[in-house]
């Protein structure tokens, strides 16, 4: 009887141990939660001719295309071409991604980009005349290019340079494009250029890319109007990735101060907008009896290119470098320019009811102060707009 009741103390005592220990060990795991980069099983679109396959690399009088073996980003080689489009109607090559297996990208759109490598022989340059173009199994494409602030230092050059494109770039939804079903991505390159590319991949994210609707147009048909009106309307002016250009307040709009001596990081030297909120913008009925007008504050005038981007048309893209006669000298440092829209090259081939964005790249001076832009009437001799009377 004393042998049963130990034994039967024994297995008590065993029990609430055991339950104790129960207690503390749990028999699963917390589940982690997989995000749709991890489960994206075609990251990788390019790494080495022999591990990833690519068409359109036959040689021909508008490219020259080699895999080279020395000064490489990763793996064994990498794509280096030469293009001129004067010769030919379309230049491009092609990846054979994920061997042509249809990829869902949906899931991935806000949160990826595809990230390449670039650079050059000698030199730099800020833009490359490169687009970036999706294909679905309907045979529909969206595309979409380098943009300035998706670029590395800002500037292309003899360093392999990180290129950024996110997905929510590219023009899906216009075009009509099944992002749950791409075939392939295909490189397009206009103009001429000579280019090494290498380390094409998929990569987590973070973008400010707003999607405007393009298909809606704001009608000016009278002076003067007020451009680059909100802050939320310019483009290439973000402290994250620059203080070399900050918005100032010195008139009565929008303007930005730039002070490229205090910058220490790559130049940055390019600033644009839109006339009226991303929206298209009609001036075909006054265009020719126009001028952009701005303001300026500096001790010495800089040398500025003015450009202007259409959302369509063969032409869609104008530009201007202003000089001397450009400007009026208002007195204290004060200066007042005036760019008539005659006076720029091919504006009659140009898509005034269209009209995107207008961007100022500084090619020389470094510190001043620019603004107060607005679309005034002019009707004087385009080469000489500082001498018209109406001004």
């Amino acid at each position: 009887m004393k042998l049963k009741l130990q034994i039967a103390l024994g297995f008590l005592i065993f029990c609430i141990l055991s339950c104790d220990s129960m207690r503390e060990v749990s028999i699963y795991e917390p589940s982690k939660s997989i995000s749709a980069f991890e489960k994206f099983p075609y990251k990788i679109l390019f790494t080495s001719s022999e591990e990833n396959g690519l068409w359109g690399v036959k040689n021909n009088t508008c490219k020259q295309v080699s895999f080279e073996t020395t000064n490489n980003y990763i793996g064994k080689d990498h794509i280096h071409i030469k293009w001129n489009s004067s010769l030919c109607n379309y230049i491009g090559l092609g990846l054979k991604w994920g061997n042509y297996k249809g990829k869902n990208l949906t899931p991935l759109i806000e949160s990826t980009a595809i990230e390449l490598h670039l650079r050059i022989d000698s030199g730099s340059i800020s833009n490359v005349p490169m687009f970036f173009i999706l294909v679905d199994y309907g045979g529909n494409q969206c595309r979409t290019k380098i943009n300035y602030l998706d670029l590395e230092g800002g500037k292309i050059d003899t360093q392999w340079r990180r290129v950024r494109i996110p997905l929510k770039s590219f023009n899906y939804e216009k075009r009509g494009v099944n992002m749950s079903n791409i075939k392939e991505l295909r490189l397009e390159f206009q103009r001429k250029g000579d280019l090494h590319i290498d380390n094409i991949i998929i990569v987590p994210n973070e973008h400010n890319y707003k999607k405007f609707k393009d298909s809606s147009t704001k009608v000016f048909n009278s002076h003067p109007i007020q451009f680059g009106v909100g802050k939320e309307y310019w483009w290439g002016i973000n402290s994250k990735y620059s203080k070399s250009l900050q918005f100032g307040s010195s008139f009565d709009n929008e303007s930005v101060i730039v002070d490229l001596e205090k910058s220490n990081e790559a130049t940055w030297n390019t600033f644009g907008f839109s006339p009226y909120q991303w929206m298209r913008v009609d001036l075909s009925s006054i265009y020719s009896t126009s001028a952009i007008k701005f303001k300026l504050k500096a001790i010495e005038i800089p040398k500025l290119q003015a450009v202007l981007f259409s959302y369509t048309g063969k032409n869609r893209r104008l530009h201007k470098i202003l000089n001397e006669n450009h400007f009026i000298d208002k007195g204290n440092g004060n200066y007042e320019a005036y760019l008539p829209l005659k006076s720029l090259m091919g504006h009659s081939e140009f898509r005034w009811d269209a009209l995107k964005e207008i961007r100022f790249k500084i090619l020389k001076g470094s510190q001043f102060e620019i603004g107060d832009f607005q679309l005034i009437e002019f009707r004087g001799n385009p080469e000489k707009p500082n001498k018209w009377k109406g001004i």
